[in-house]
């Protein structure tokens, strides 16, 4: 058996805080338990509130990939077009839900390191009509990267076009608000920024969203993807149409809570201040960041180049073999290209970040690369200068 690492700062599912350990180790109740009840509504009131919105929630059993799925399912009818935004993995790989529910996908993609420009959204709607729906990914994980939502959702309003939105490394960690931003259905999971375990989709959907699930010629229903099923079971009679995944919504309150207490905003705020520290860091050992320019880079997570002469095995299997700190490679079609190093929910503070910097320096110098000690942590520390943990 492998020994465990003693950092995970992956790319998610992350490490848990001790409260949402214990929260979750909870004794399991009946589903229908009247505690249990009332905890699922505090939950759904919760979450309402981090995403900042007065749309719907929904919480899917099942892991972030489920809930877009079932935003495919329950939206797209055959022949719909859908203008599919791609700058990375999971941008191309919404694609194959579009099809396999029998819409018709335009394509506006850009390379995997950069983000997809609002104006040319604008353009593209402009020249093919009877666009319906628009899906983005708002932080691709695998490249680093962000598209600003906050930009092409209000273009797609204007066109009366639906928007989809991926934000499951977003939630928690960038700015988001669907009514703002012109967001119709937007698709999280609690294993990235908010810091908790996976298997759970989380769904804010707008009443538009709604009166085209409804409107549909065959509404998706009796289905373990079916969105309908949880509108009309739990927010209209408060039953579930299949038994919840009870640790899992303890687990979720807990999140939830913590990132309330500490502020939305707030929480949102330490995710970029780690964010660009570690970006600072890694310029400084030379590094280059696999994001084409800054200004796109998510506070999820660091995609860093990887450096010539190495292998994203040599690199990241020594971190992880000699020194217990597991990081994330590239994945996909970007596996080989570069590495990522996770900042996300706890591990989104200037210790963990120490760490993880520390230990590529170390991996670095013992893999043969030119490196001095302390420069990356030395200039990710430099840009925190203003860090306050009892404020």
């Amino acid at each position: 058996m492998k020994n465990w690492p003693k950092m995970n700062l992956a790319a998610g599912p992350v490490e848990l805080t001790e409260r949402t350990l214990r929260d979750q180790s909870r004794p399991v109740l009946y589903h229908y338990d009247p505690a249990f009840i009332e905890l699922f509504e505090h939950t759904s009131a919760l979450l309402q509130k981090v995403y900042q919105t007065r749309y719907d929630v929904i919480i899917m059993q099942g892991e972030a990939i489920l809930g877009l799925e079932a935003a495919a399912a329950c939206l797209i009818s055959p022949g719909d077009k859908v203008l599919n935004l791609v700058s990375g993995v999971f941008g191309k790989w919404f694609e194959l839900f579009i099809e396999k529910y029998g819409g018709e996908a335009v394509e506006l993609a850009v390379p995997y390191n950069d983000a997809v420009d609002p104006e040319d959204v604008r353009a593209a709607l402009k020249r093919t009509p009877g666009i319906k729906f628009l899906s983005v990914v708002h932080s691709e994980t695998p490249s680093g990267t962000v598209n600003a939502v906050q930009a092409i959702g209000p273009i797609a309003r204007e066109f009366g076009v639906l928007t989809i939105v991926d934000t499951v490394s977003g939630l928690g960690g960038e700015p988001l608000c669907p009514e703002e931003w012109g967001i119709d259905v937007a698709v999280a999971g609690p294993q990235k920024c908010l810091g908790g375990p996976p298997g759970l989709s989380l769904m804010a959907i707008s009443p538009e969203a709604w009166k085209v699930m409804e409107g549909r010629k065959s509404p998706v229903r009796g289905s373990f993807l079916s969105i309908l099923d949880w509108k009309n079971a739990w927010l209209e009679q408060q039953r579930f149409p299949y038994t919840p995944s009870v640790s899992d919504i303890y687990a979720l309150e807990s999140v939830l809570s913590q990132v309330l207490e500490e502020g939305v905003a707030r929480y949102a705020a330490r995710h970029a201040a780690i964010g660009r520290a570690c970006r600072a860091g890694i310029k400084a050992l030379g590094l280059s960041l696999w994001a084409a320019h800054e200004e796109i880079a998510g506070n999820a997570v660091t995609a860093v180049k990887i450096p010539e002469g190495l292998s994203d095995k040599q690199l990241r299997g020594h971190m992880r073999e000699r020194y217990g700190v597991m990081i994330s490679g590239g994945y996909g079609e970007l596996a080989g290209q570069l590495f990522r190093l996770g900042h996300m929910g706890k591990a989104a503070h200037p210790t963990y970040l120490a760490a993880q910097l520390a230990i590529l320096e170390r991996t670095l110098a013992d893999l043969g690369w030119p490196i001095e000690l302390g420069t990356g942590v030395g200039a990710a520390m430099a840009t925190l200068n203003d860090w306050d943990d009892s404020k």
